[in-house]
């Protein structure tokens, strides 16, 4: 005999599938694909104050962004490369370059991969990127097939795999996070955390490129504790070492209510089957506007100092914006 649910249970999904009819309701019109299109931005927030006291963040500015193409949008994953430029992918497998962000003469335009034998065409979930600044090789992770993949400074694909450690990951929770560290090892995150908030979030260490060399995709098993209610959606790495998780937590009231934050750990804490706690966690200053971020990029502006940039997925929805933010970093 099949058990009722509680009613709060009833109530809440009730509640979670209209926000997914509304939001399904409210997106964006559809729009043709048009690779000329630019991207305008318009400053949305200034530089203001900083975060909670002690907060080593401070606003630069936000931009909000648009374009008339149907590839603009849905953005999860951003670096920055060593000319100064910004590259955002969207988990429709679509690429978003940004030359002079956060300038008055901002541009934008819209570079593709080049085609992969072997791969399927519905494999678009690209969640994250990261990039070795000194050659310009650029690795991204597809959270569908559990997958990543290797590209050259041209964005011409080079390698692919799917490694052994990620293959238990869910499809619709998988790699959302990825950084190449300074050593060239690498660290990637599932979005999804285990069975319970306790056992943390699935996370690989991996000793080197996880595309290249004898052990191909090889790689050490542990986890990644965030935060109660928060889920880590992007990384970097700052000049000093330190790592940086982009912290995400979704609450479905109508609209939708987003909290961010940036997580700070030493990855040399990273033990195989141990948790890897943040040592210090910081919301984003109120002066950033409200959206929901899942993409952060890191470069050094100075003594003590970077320049985080965030990029916000819209979704597809009217309801949302595509916000590009500036933060300094003192650490």
């Amino acid at each position: 005999m099949r058990r009722a649910w509680p009613w709060r249970r009833r109530v809440h999904v009730g509640a979670f599938c209209a926000g997914m009819l509304l939001l399904t309701w409210g997106r964006a019109d559809i729009l043709p694909v048009d690779p000329s299109a630019p991207v305008t931005a318009e400053l949305v927030a200034r530089a203001g104050s900083g975060g909670s006291s002690g907060s080593p963040l401070t606003l630069m500015g936000a931009w909000q962004l648009e374009s008339a193409t149907r590839d603009f949008g849905g953005y999860s994953a951003l670096v920055a490369l060593a000319d100064g430029s910004l590259l955002a992918a969207s988990d429709t497998g679509t690429l978003l370059a940004l030359d002079r962000p956060g300038r008055a003469t901002m541009r934008g335009s819209y570079p593709e991969l080049a085609a992969t034998d072997g791969r399927d065409k519905r494999d678009a979930d690209l969640e994250a990127l990261t990039v070795d600044r000194t050659s310009g090789t650029i690795w991204g992770a597809y959270e569908r097939s559990n997958a990543i993949e290797r590209y050259s400074p041209t964005l011409e694909r080079l390698a692919r795999v799917e490694p052994i450690a990620m293959q238990g990951w869910r499809a619709n929770g998988g790699p959302e996070a990825m950084v190449r560290l300074a050593d060239g090892r690498f660290v990637v995150l599932a979005e999804v955390n285990r069975r319970s908030t306790a056992q943390g979030h699935r996370a690989v260490l991996f000793p080197g490129d996880p595309t290249a060399g004898d052990a191909v995709g090889e790689g050490v098993a542990f986890a990644f504790a965030a935060p109660a209610g928060m889920r880590p959606v992007d990384m970097t790495q700052l000049a000093d070492g330190t790592v940086l998780v982009l912290l995400r937590r979704l609450e479905w009231y109508l609209p939708p209510d987003f909290a961010s934050a940036v997580a700070v750990l030493d990855p040399e804490a990273i033990e195989a089957g141990q948790l890897w706690r943040p040592e210090a966690v910081f919301p984003l200053p109120e002066s950033v506007p409200q959206e929901n971020y899942e993409g952060l990029a890191s470069e050094r502006i100075g003594s003590g100092a970077s320049r985080l940039w965030l990029i916000s997925d819209d979704n597809f929805s009217g309801f949302q914006r595509t916000l590009l933010v500036a933060l300094e970093w003192r650490g």
